[in-house]
């Protein structure tokens, strides 16, 4: 019932949205046709039709992801395989652990994102000042053994966001010093000309030692350093040099809806293509 509303939902925002997209078109070629601007036509084909290619791309490699998600079977750490896997479990920290910059939190791994509301053009966006990030080897523990986790390439982007600060010039909280000290370490202004407070948001994500975790990557024997850590191992996990390595603390249902939720893109991007080809043959004088 679930998987039919949501193919029920995606149909009515491709037909929607084409819709709209179509209407657009429509004018620009009837401004074609009786302004004879040959060239706005063109221009906006062209943008239409790589516009439509890269939305096609970016669905099927999301669709293809989601099916290997869905397809892959879940391993035990006692006894997985060589080669693709998935597991899930508990972090527990290796030899090393990290603090992020933000919180003091102990981690195995954090990522710093600091933007700043300003103008761009016309209209005022937000903009990225810094980015950093910092992560290292952990172990994913199940009920069964453990297995060794490098992170290093892997795919972080479905890991949630812990933490977010905020300061405008008027009316908001002061940052956390922590918060504070690291934009003077790094050489971010808080503060205008004038002294103000800049519009300014720090976001901070970062994965603890007992969260849950779920990875998809590839599987290998462990070699001799990698044996002589905190725990016993039965396996390596990390990314190969061609295929997918995923980790998220979302569980494997929320990966499959955020991966497939917008297969609707798909078709839209044919029709966008389609819409982009016609606005060039028209220019071109074709019909």
């Amino acid at each position: 019932m679930v998987k039919i509303t949501i193919v029920i939902k995606n149909l009515l925002a491709t037909y929607y949205i084409s819709g709209f997209i179509a209407k657009g078109a429509n004018k620009a070629l009837h401004k074609v046709s009786y302004c004879g601007n040959n060239d706005d036509g063109f221009g906006v084909g062209v943008m239409l039709i790589i516009l439509g290619l890269i939305m096609f791309y970016n669905s099927l490699k999301n669709l293809k992801i989601k099916r290997l998600i869905e397809n892959v079977p879940t391993s035990k750490a006692r006894s997985v395989a060589m080669g693709l896997a998935e597991l899930k479990g508990k972090i527990e920290s290796g030899n090393k652990t990290l603090t992020d910059p933000f919180d003091g939190k102990d981690c195995v791994y954090w990522h710093i994102h600091i933007q700043q509301y300003m103008k761009r053009g016309k209209r005022r966006t937000w903009v990225t000042r810094h980015k950093a990030k910092k992560h290292v080897p952990f172990y994913l523990t199940d009920q069964t053994g453990s297995v060794l986790v490098n992170m290093q390439g892997a795919n972080l982007k479905n890991v949630e966001r812990d933490n977010e600060y905020e300061s405008a010039m008027f009316f908001s909280d002061d940052i956390p010093p922590k918060v504070e000290d690291y934009c003077n370490k790094e050489n971010i202004k808080l503060r205008g000309w004038l002294g103000g407070k800049k519009r300014m948001r720090f976001r901070v994500t970062y994965l603890e030692p007992n969260d849950d975790i779920y990875i998809i990557g590839s599987a290998r024997l462990p070699n001799l350093d990698e044996t002589n850590g905190l725990k016993k191992i039965t396996a390596v996990i990390d990314k190969p040099k061609d295929g997918i390595f995923i980790l998220s603390d979302k569980s494997e249902k929320e990966l499959i809806d955020d991966y497939g939720g917008q297969s609707w893109i798909v078709p839209l991007g044919i029709i966008l293509s389609g819409i982009g080809l016609s606005l060039i043959l028209k220019s071109a004088g074709v019909f």
